[in-house]
This record gives structure tokens, C-alpha cells and sequence, in this order.
């Protein structure tokens, strides 16, 4: 359990965009005037990010920072030009390397709790754990003998929709202020396109074999809708809409 937290711990030093000692925010101020070396879990999580983003006419889209950053969901960056780079100016180079080639700030909030629920999932199954699931908010995996109940919150209460014995399930929900509660929702899918926050009708759930890919498919099926099916053929995985808050 320490090692799977650690694991977790590790990627938030890493992937923050609210930490200014990450390496996150480290690309985000230098990556546009040099290159810049990241861990190879960073460099793993940013080449998964460009893939997805490749692979859906990027509606996944690491360069939304700025849009959050405007609707206060994300801080500003001191030192960090918003800039108008889009995902094909990311440059993956060897040795873990990074080069934006254009000015732009990412985040990878949008994919790299994900990466944090399977490496700490990695390390669980790695000490000889043989049951366990990590939940992460609405990212979540797990693997065993045990078949665990996943339930969708509404307004009305939780409802059933499956049941999860091995694999990853991540799930998004629309942009929307709740004036009745004293907690807000925290952060919102962008439309990359619209370049605003996406104001759907429901949720979106996504099963699959790692919750990486789930919580990066979340976004493209909630912007695209049921046209995503051949992308999430192409992984193995499932989506589930809901129309109903």
C-alpha cells in the first residue's frame, strides 16, 4: 500500500500544473526555448496523450490549459506565455526529451490521474497483493476475484450500471455550477474546437483494459457521441451514456 501511494504521490510531483516545482510547469515556461528532459514517466504520459489526440482529430486536447486557467479551474502560471501552440507542436524526442515548437501551456489533468491509478495499481499487484481496486474519484481499477457494484450518481441517487472485476472504468460529467452546494465540482472537459468547456446533456462512462485509456476516452466520447465507436473498438473499450443529472 505505502509503495502504491508513493507511486501516486510520484506522478502528482510530476504532472501537477498547481505545483511550481513540477515538471509539468517546468514544460509549460522552457519547452518553447529549449528541450527539455522529464521523467520517462512524464515522457510516457505526454506519448500517450499526443497519440490520443492524433487518433481523435484531436478532441483530446492537452492545450486547453489556457481555457481553464480563464474560468479558474486552473492557476495562472508565472513565467508561462499562454502562447497558441496546438498538440502537433509537442515534439517527443529521444532520451526523454520535450520540445514545444511553438509556445502553449498543457495540462494533463485529463489523463494523467488515470496513469496514477494504474501505476498504483502496478504496485500492488507487484507486493503480491492478489484483490484490490484504487479509486481515484471517478477513475478507477481493479483487479481480483471479486466482482465490486459501479454505480452512477444522480440527483435522484445512485443507480447500477455494472459490474467490475478486472479492469478500469473513468467517467466525466458536464460543466455545471451547483449553486445549492458548498462544494463545487472541480474541472470540466473543453471543447477543443469551441475552445469552451462542454455543456452535455450527461455523464459518460468509460470501461476498458487500463484506466489510462479509460479517463483519455471519456473526453472524446463525451464531445463526439456514439461516432467514437470505431476509436473505442480500436482499444477494447465500452462506453456508457447518461442523459440524466
Amino acid at each position: 500500500m505505502e509503495a502504491a501511494l508513493n507511486a501516486v504521490d510520484r506522478v502528482d510531483r510530476l504532472m501537477s500544473f498547481h505545483r511550481a516545482d513540477s515538471e509539468l510547469t517546468r514544460l509549460n515556461c522552457y519547452a518553447s526555448r529549449a528541450q527539455v528532459e522529464v521523467d520517462p514517466w512524464t515522457y510516457g504520459v505526454l506519448r500517450r496523450a499526443v497519440r490520443f489526440a492524433a487518433l481523435s482529430d484531436g478532441l483530446f486536447d492537452v492545450t486547453v490549459a489556457p481555457v481553464l486557467i480563464e474560468r479558474g479551474l486552473l492557476p495562472p502560471l508565472e513565467g508561462a506565455a499562454a502562447g497558441d501552440g496546438k498538440w502537433q507542436d509537442i515534439v517527443l524526442l529521444p532520451h526523454s526529451r520535450v520540445l514545444f515548437e511553438r509556445p502553449m501551456q498543457i495540462d494533463l489533468g485529463g489523463i494523467a490521474k488515470g496513469f496514477a491509478v494504474d501505476r498504483a495499481i502496478h504496485a500492488l499487484h507487484q507486493g503480491g497483493c492478489t484483490d484490490a481496486m484504487v479509486n481515484a474519484g471517478g477513475d478507477l481499477r481493479a483487479y481480483g476475484k471479486e466482482r465490486r457494484p459501479i454505480y452512477l450518481r444522480r440527483r435522484a441517487g445512485l443507480l447500477q450500471v455494472a459490474e467490475l472485476r478486472c479492469g478500469a472504468i473513468a467517467t466525466s460529467t458536464p460543466y455545471a455550477q451547483a449553486p445549492e452546494r458548498l462544494a463545487q465540482p472541480i474541472g470540466c472537459i473543453v471543447d477543443p474546437a469551441a475552445r469552451d468547456a462542454w455543456h452535455g446533456a450527461g455523464s459518460v462512462m468509460i470501461a476498458a483494459r487500463s484506466c489510462v485509456i479509460a479517463d483519455a476516452l471519456t473526453k472524446v466520447a463525451a464531445l463526439s457521441g456514439p461516432a467514437c465507436a470505431p476509436l473505442l473498438a480500436k482499444f477494447g473499450a465500452h462506453a456508457y451514456w447518461d442523459d440524466v443529472l
